[in-house]
Parts: structure tokens; sequence; C-alpha cells
């Protein structure tokens, strides 16, 4: 089938979902309401299908989530842009009207330059993920942008930001909640005059470099062209995976509601992000879930023959992971270079992923990191351990 095609990255998957349960519970459903079948074949078709469910689940659980996530981060691409044409109704009094029905105002800090507004909201956690979700607006008028001036912003208003951290406390939060870290979001809003041609010119580049990891705590400057009535910052949204929602997504509603009016002009922004890699959105869904299996079973056996041919505490650092070998375990990571900071980002050590997944002894996992620690520093960098918790 040729259709749908990944360009239409929610349809498909809506459809994954369709696929695999329906595949199941449709039959159910359909021997159930059949009134000539006994009732004792019906309670056997219906569990068999409903193990057989269960079972295909487990055994393609990896696949089902990596197709999941992988067709998640296509859409919240699909509907970014590197700038939006702000509407006709646009104001820039009209937008601070409705920033005064935000949150409380806060006098800002004597960082050069100020923010002209500073706007501070701060909500009760839903889930054990965060002990509160604060959200920081800071506005800023200027004449001509150019790239000194808009760090010298982006610096201010993260300041101010940090400066309110925890400055409402809540109240009936669980052990969890209290011991989990504290979201934010900070909303910088530019409006200029006028942009340097230079800045300009790498302007989406620079709004995306915007700190935070986008989950507990994003950074989103929002560069309004006034004379060229376009807005620039980074609309790309992260995935939902149903427990922690990222602060990244609210800052974008931040956006979206008191500069758009709750809607992107999509038809007037034509201004897509480059496509991602391997991912060619005319690219069908069931060739897409093709390549994807295949992928999956080849890497997983790739894996395997490496770690086998290792020997115990070598390390090898290829395409953003690390392997590591440890006796008859095997270790796969992922890691973030960033090249300004000569820093290694590593994600966090729990589990062996060969043979098989399985928790590491804490006293391992110390040993472990002082290794890679080394490693690192071998090449000039030193290591962050990145905390999900």
């Amino acid at each position: 089938m040729k259709s749908p095609k990944l360009k239409h990255a929610l349809l498909c998957r809506i459809l994954v979902y369709i696929v695999v349960l329906g595949g199941f519970i449709a039959p159910i459903i359909i021997v159930v309401n059949l009134k000539f079948v006994p009732e004792a074949i019906k309670v056997i078709v219906g569990i068999g299908l409903a193990v057989g469910l269960l079972v295909y689940l487990i055994k393609n659980f990896v696949l089902l989530m990596a197709m999941d996530v992988g067709l998640a981060m296509l859409h919240c691409h699909n509907t970014a842009r590197k700038h939006f044409v702000l509407p006709k109704s646009f104001s820039e009094q009209k937008v601070e009207r409705e920033f005064t029905r935000f949150g409380k105002e806060y006098e800002p800090s004597a960082i050069s330059p100020r923010p002209e507004t500073l706007r501070y909201k701060s909500n009760a956690p839903m889930t054990i993920y965060s002990s509160g979700i604060e959200k920081i607006i800071a506005t800023y008028h200027i004449d001509f942008l150019d790239k000194s001036r808009y760090q010298l912003i982006v610096n201010s208003a993260t300041a101010n930001s940090k400066a309110l951290k925890g400055k409402k406390k809540h109240c009936f939060l669980d052990k969890s909640q209290k011991s989990s870290p504290l979201n934010r979001v900070t909303v910088i809003v530019i409006y200029a005059k006028q942009v340097d041609e230079k800045l300009k010119n790498n302007l989406f580049d620079a709004v995306c470099k915007n700190g935070g990891d986008g989950f507990d705590t994003a950074v989103l400057p929002c560069v309004i062209d006034v004379e060229k009535k376009i807005c620039t910052f980074d609309s790309m949204r992260m995935p939902y995976t149903g427990f922690q929602y990222p602060v990244k997504n609210r800052g974008i509603k931040i956006i979206r509601k008191y500069l758009f009016n709750n809607k992107f002009p999509f038809a007037d922004s034509l201004d897509m992000l480059d496509p991602i890699k391997d991912m060619d959105p005319e690219q069908s869904l069931w060739d897409f879930w093709k390549t994807m299996k295949k992928e999956l079973v080849s890497d997983d056996k790739n894996m395997k023959k490496r770690f086998e041919k290792m020997k115990h505490r070598d390390i090898i650092f290829e395409d953003g992971y690390i392997y590591l070998k440890w006796e008859d375990y095997g270790l796969w990571i992922s890691v973030e270079l960033n090249e300004e900071l000569r820093m290694a980002a590593i994600d966090p050590i729990d589990s062996w992923d060969y043979p098989k997944s399985h928790k590491i002894a804490k006293a391992t996992i110390k040993e472990i990191e002082i290794l890679i620690n080394t490693y690192f520093a071998g090449l000039g960098y030193t290591t962050k351990y990145i905390s999900y918790e």
C-alpha cells in the first residue's frame, strides 16, 4: 500500500493503534455477536484472541514503542515552522494587555537590559514528576536587534527567571512530588523594530539554542520582527509520553495563546523545518513499519556481535552512543556532546543491555562512571549524567 504517507504522521500514528488493537478486538466483537455460536466457543475464542494480543504486544513492544515515538516526533516536526507570520490583528499593545492577565507581575533585577514586563505563575503539579510548574514571561522592546544585544537579553531573562525560582510554595504535595524537580519554562518576548541582517539569517538557529532539557526546564526566546510582522521561535514541540508533559510545550502554548489568538497560521507560514534524516515524508506507513522492524532486528544482532568481540572494560564511542563491556555484560548509553562547553551529557546508567536487560549494582555503576569519566577526560570533555527522576 502506498498510503497513508509519513507526511500525515498523526494519521499514521492513529492507524498503528487501530491495526494492532483492531486486528484482535474486531474478531472478538464479531464472534460475541454471532447468535448461532455456542457460549463456550465464544469464551474460548475471546480468551484465545486476548492472549494472542498480549503475546503480540510483549513480543513487539520495542518495535511498537519505537514507531510511536518516531511518528510522534515526526508529527511535532511537521507542525513546526522556522518562522510564523503574525495575524493581521496583532499589535504590541493588545498583547501587553493580555499579558497583564497572566500570573503576577514582579520587579525585575538590576541586570541590564531589564525586562519591561516580568510575570510569574506557578501551578501545583498533577503528577509525581514535578514539585511545581513555573511559567515566566519576560518582554523586551528594542529598536535594533543584533547578535550581541540578543544574547544580552537572553542572559537577562534567564537570570530574572532563576531569581523567581520557587517563589510560590505548593501545599499538600506527597513525598514523591516533594523530591521531584521544579519544572520551569521562561518565554522571552523580544519586540524588535529592526533585526540585523546577519542575525536574521541565523535567527532560527539562535532561538533553538534555548537551554534546558525541554522536559523539566526550557527557555524560549521569541523574536518579533515588528517591521516584517514575522515571529521566530523554536516551535518544535516534544512528544508527550503520557507521563510528564514537557514544559517546552507549555511555553509554545503561551506563545500561541497570546501572540496568535490560539491558532498558528500554517497556511501563511510555509517555511518548514528541514526533513528528518531517514524519514522521507513521501514514504508509506507500511514501508516504514517494515523498515523499522528490519533495522531493530539488525541492530539487535549487530549489538550482540559487538559485545561478544569486546573485552572487559572496553569502550567504543560511535554515532552518539557508548558501547561498554563489563565482564560478561554489555552497556549501551546515549551521549550528547557540547563542543562549546566541552561537556558530555550521558544518559543515566541503571541496567545492562547484553545479554539481557537487568539492573546494575550501585557499586558497579560507580566503577563504570569512573571508567567513562576517564575516557572522556582523555578526549578533553567533562561528563554530566542526566537524571530523569
